[in-house]
């Protein structure tokens, strides 16, 4: 296996690992979910953010890896904000829930944005 497929896989994994986690997270009762940040919508940027970088470096280097991360991390939010309002009773559907987490997608992709235009900016200096 090379290393750029071995790095791939390793990045994967902790995706996998970390949206299970999130989804456990989201569909447990709420009374006894932890806090987290202290903030309900600031726990979803986070969440959603986090998720969105490990999917960003799971596709890396593909040419569309970044809105490849940011589709997936809008999507799990809203899947988690489907199965709350579905399938949970101490749990509810929220715009605002979902409204973070498209801003913690969206804050991880214009990070990725901007970096990569310092690199292709520093590649033709170079």
């Amino acid at each position: 296996m090379n290393k750029r497929l071995a790095n791939s896989t390793i990045w994967l994994l902790l995706c996998v690992v970390v949206t299970m986690a999130i989804l456990w997270l989201s569909l447990m009762p709420g009374a006894s979910a932890p806090s987290g940040l202290g903030w309900d919508k600031l726990n979803h940027a986070a969440a959603i953010a986090a998720v969105t970088f490990l999917a960003y470096f799971a596709r890396y280097p593909a040419p569309r890896a970044g809105l490849d991360a940011f589709l997936y991390g809008v999507s799990l939010g809203a899947l988690i904000e489907i199965l709350q309002g579905t399938l949970t009773t101490t749990r509810s559907a929220e715009w605002g829930d979902l409204l973070a987490d498209l801003i913690g997608a969206g804050s991880v992709l214009g990070v990725i944005f901007i970096f990569s235009l310092y690199r292709k900016q520093t590649c033709k200096i170079l």
